[in-house]
């Protein structure tokens, strides 16, 4: 799943002159999503973005019915999930393409930061639907929102590496890939959400997306985990290492 693509010999010609020039292998959408790496990349995305979409249709109704909250407050409120993300941006992006954190962290990689901002960001969720203020409210978003910053920021990096790792002749199909998988995240979890609320109301609902960030951590650790208990963490150090995430 890592290596380079194998390359056919045709027997094509050229104005009538036999050529041994190989025919490239593109690589479909398909196959994209066969590979591991670039299938768990959009199950995460999906999640990742889903939690961070899931207050703006259930937030509202919440700070109206329970504190009565003028649009012009909530709109303030709204503003702790946008800042701490743009902090996140700069501060994790660094991070996740330092060699010697990601060797540190072999065989996760760049899936750690994504595994371990989930889980973080999975608790601040239900913290959300704990708080009882306004003030809470805000600190608990801030909080959230920085940390789904960790767990998205990788993302990318980490799909366009394994494409690289393929032949890199894929990166447009992978990058439709991550926008596919973000606008289902936008459109699919906020859509039921409010049905959900009027059910469980709004606490039940954020402890059903923080289920979704566990869940995708778990589908995410599946792979580095069967990788380290296979080959031990030995053999993703040194000159000789094998190719981690």
């Amino acid at each position: 799943a890592t290596g380079l693509p194998a390359s056919v010999d045709t027997n094509e010609t050229i104005d009538g002159e036999p050529t041994d020039a190989p025919q490239e292998h593109r690589t479909t959408m398909w196959e994209l999503l066969k590979e591991w790496p670039i299938l768990v990349c959009c199950l995460a995305t999906i999640t990742v973005t889903g939690a961070s979409g899931s207050f703006e249709p259930t937030l509202p109704i919440h700070m109206a019915e329970e504190y009565g909250s003028s649009p012009t407050v909530i709109g303030v409120v709204f503003i702790s999930l946008v800042i701490p993300s743009m902090i996140t941006g700069l501060v994790a992006g660094r991070f996740t393409d330092d060699e010697r954190i990601l060797n540190y962290v072999a065989p996760y990689g760049r899936f750690a930061f994504m595994i371990v901002g989930s889980v973080l960001a999975a608790i601040a969720v239900a913290c959300v639907g704990a708080t009882r203020n306004i003030a809470g409210l805000v600190v608990s978003l801030a909080v959230v929102s920085f940390l789904c910053g960790i767990a998205s920021v990788p993302i990318m990096s980490t799909m366009g590496i394994h494409v690289y790792r393929m032949g890199g002749n894929a990166y447009a199909k992978v990058y439709a890939l991550f926008n596919m998988a973000y606008s289902l995240g936008l459109i699919i979890i906020p859509t039921v959400l409010p049905p959900l609320m009027n059910a469980v109301g709004f606490a039940g609902t954020l402890g059903v997306v923080s289920g979704l960030l566990v869940f995708g951590a778990i589908v995410l650790a599946i792979q580095p985990t069967m990788m380290l208990r296979k080959y031990g963490r030995a053999a993703f150090i040194g000159e000789n290492a094998r190719t981690f995430l």
